[in-house]
């Protein structure tokens, strides 16, 4: 279990390397968060052999021809570039996902060849938790997973027992070990969960395996 505390920033611009792969080798992803002033347009560059997953963390974004709302995600395939640009009126603040590559992969401005069929090694959702709601607890041997607290205050159910977490903070485990969360009594509780999967693998329903309280809002495309 790693947690970041304080992982959303409060203002902007500010940029921040959540979890780093090449400090921990045995992680499957790289997380970075990003605070972009309203009307900031940030040009994402692709790499060849993973894709990438851009998550609205607070504020509105604009991408390929929508609007994304905070919970929600894009998948970016490999290879290809995207440009996002927050909107105007208050910052927006992304959550970046990139799975660790299998070798090293430089930063392309093009690419001309198509992606494999099974390029989603990422899986992104919301979930909204009344007063006293428990979502999981899980234990994917297939993938890693992380929770980030959007709003409210919530505990994380993991092998260490209780957590409490606080708007903001981010919490990513290893494949295998046990993750959950519940609200508190103050409120409801609204959190993006994340899975990341091996290269090539396909991801089960781990989340289908128990209804969520609240509802959930799956992967966005």
């Amino acid at each position: 279990m790693i947690l970041v505390p304080a992982a959303v920033p409060r203002t902007a611009p500010a940029f921040q390397r959540l979890i780093d792969p090449e400090q921990r080798p045995a992680i499957r992803a790289g997380l970075t968060v990003e605070a972009l002033p309203p009307g900031v347009q940030v040009e994402q560059l692709p790499y060849e052999s993973v894709e990438s997953v851009t998550v609205v963390l607070s504020g509105r974004l604009f991408a390929a021809g929508r609007i994304l709302s905070p919970g929600e995600a894009m998948h970016h395939r490999p290879g290809t570039s995207c440009r996002i640009s927050a909107v105007r009126g208050a910052p927006t603040t992304v959550l970046t996902v990139r799975p660790a590559p299998l070798r090293a992969a430089v930063p392309l401005q093009r690419s001309n060849s198509a992606p494999a069929a099974s390029w989603r090694q990422v899986e992104v959702g919301t979930v909204r938790l009344d007063q006293d709601g428990v979502c999981g607890p899980y234990a994917d041997r297939a993938a890693d997973a992380f929770v980030v607290v959007l709003s409210g205050a919530a505990a994380f159910l993991g092998e260490l027992g209780e957590v409490p977490l606080l708007a903001g903070d981010l919490v990513y485990v290893r494949a295998g070990e046990r993750y959950g969360l519940r609200a508190g009594r103050r409120g409801p509780v609204t959190a993006v969960l994340g899975r990341v999967g091996a290269p090539g693998a396909v991801l089960g329903p781990e989340w289908d395996s128990r209804s969520l309280p609240s509802g959930h809002a799956g992967p966005q495309s």
